[in-house]
């Protein structure tokens, strides 16, 4: 394994990697999210009253596409996941209004104790408290079952603003890394917010891992993207040699993922 970061805990409930990415990064980075976002919707302008979200997983955007494979990214997610994690790749959007209290793992039931994921998530604009920041409820990454069912029922039940949070401002080129198994939500902010993703899944040792897996690449895979597939052809060609994204490749090739209609474009 790579070097491990200090304090790097997965029992934590989140962690602030404060400018993580340089300038010059940060330009590539806004470029390709308006080209990505672009191409996945090239009838539909961005007017700043619908939010638009597209996959980043081709070699037309090389930043976004690679970026699982940066050991910035790469080397947490494998302290908290497992030195074979695998990346499950990136995603940009316009961001439009609040978003509610949610967590990433709760459309799959149960699977919290089979699955262990991790998201890195930042901006390319500063925000605040009350301009969009991501906030996270303490220690609800560690419920489980009829808990987390209940736990979001009353949360629907309360203003966003009134629930005690934590709020995590950041700047451009800080980075946020959290485990998909906690709620968080973000509270006002102008129209286009511009919002990047990196996700990372524990490689699955069981059956029922694995098919949980393969079951999130089904959900991906009417994700609204220019090729039509969450991992297309010339991702899939690992033009650059990376043993990373080759490895990956063919973990995912043997659980039989990427074969999946509208995964994987073999």
């Amino acid at each position: 394994m790579a070097d491990q970061i200090p304090g790097l805990d997965q029992n934590q409930l989140h962690f602030f990697l404060r400018k993580l990415l340089n300038p010059d990064e940060l330009e590539i980075i806004k470029q390709e999210h308006r080209d990505g976002l672009a191409a996945a919707f090239p009838d539909e302008p961005f007017e700043g009253t619908l939010g638009q979200w597209t996959r980043m997983m081709n070699e037309e955007t090389p930043f976004f596409a690679s970026l699982t494979e940066d050991p910035r990214f790469l080397t947490p997610a494998q302290q908290i996941c497992g030195e074979n994690v695998l990346g499950n790749g990136t995603d940009a959007h316009f961001s439009v209004g609040n978003t509610d209290w949610h967590s990433d793992s709760n459309w799959q039931p149960d699977s919290e104790e089979v699955q262990l994921a991790v998201k890195y998530h930042f901006h390319l604009d500063p925000v605040t408290a009350e301009t969009g920041a991501l906030r996270f409820i303490p220690g609800s990454h560690l419920l489980r079952g009829a808990e987390r069912e209940m736990f979001q029922a009353a949360l629907d039940k309360v203003p966003l603003e009134s629930v005690p949070c934590q709020v995590v401002p950041t700047q451009p080129g800080d980075v946020i890394l959290f485990d998909i198994r906690t709620w968080h939500a973000s509270l006002g902010g102008m129209p286009g917010r511009r919002v990047c993703n990196a996700e990372y899944f524990r490689n699955p040792d069981t059956t029922e891992g694995i098919e949980m897996l393969r079951e999130i690449a089904r959900l991906q895979s009417g994700s609204r993207n220019a090729h039509q597939y969450t991992y297309p052809k010339n991702w899939l060609a690992n033009p650059h040699d990376s043993a990373v994204r080759q490895s990956w490749i063919d973990r995912l090739l043997e659980i039989e993922f990427l074969n999946q209609p509208g995964v994987g474009e073999m």
